[in-house]
């Protein structure tokens, strides 16, 4: 990876792989300890809101930054720098407001809208940056990256989780 963008779009994946995974692995338990009696209700709206709200992120980010990368060519790097910074307070939200189970919901599924928008521009940085015959495998790369950052995540996650018996 000679390309500083390549590189650099490849590390913070693997950084928002591992914080998601772990996230991913935490939350779960988190909800399950803090309201038992919404277990039902919790895979639900998660189902719904990643589904739905992770998607439409997705895209949104990817329409924001068709429109307006021509004329500004780092409003891909911003798409991904501010979905992932605005999710930041709804995700601590969601952990520090523990007394209302629908409000602890509501701030997941903002988190969800805002940030998974960062995977369109990533990639479309990549590619402007890389030459046409490379860009299957930068792209392959970039995947075998960032899922192996986030298979160590759950496997650390695990190994604490068994080794302090929570």
């Amino acid at each position: 990876m000679q390309d500083p963008i390549t590189r650099n779009v490849n590390i913070a994946a693997m950084f928002k792989y591992f914080g998601e995974y772990a996230f991913l692995f935490f939350m779960p338990a988190y909800f399950q300890q803090v309201f038992p009696h919404m277990t039902s209700q919790f895979a639900l709206a998660n189902a719904l809101s990643l589904g739905i709200l992770a998607f439409i992120s997705s895209l949104v980010g990817g329409i924001i930054c068709d429109r307006y990368s021509k004329k500004k060519p780092m409003t891909n790097a911003y798409v991904c720098m501010l979905g992932s910074t605005v999710s930041l307070p709804f995700t601590l939200a969601m952990f520090l407001l523990p007394h209302n189970f629908w409000l602890s919901i509501a701030c997941m599924s903002f988190k969800y809208l805002f940030a998974e928008s960062w995977l369109s521009p990533a990639i479309t940085m990549m590619q402007n940056t890389t030459d046409k015959t490379k860009q299957g495998n930068m792209i392959s790369a970039n995947i075998f990256y960032k899922t192996n950052a986030g298979m160590l995540s759950t496997a650390l996650c695990g190994f604490l989780a068994f080794r302090f018996n929570t």
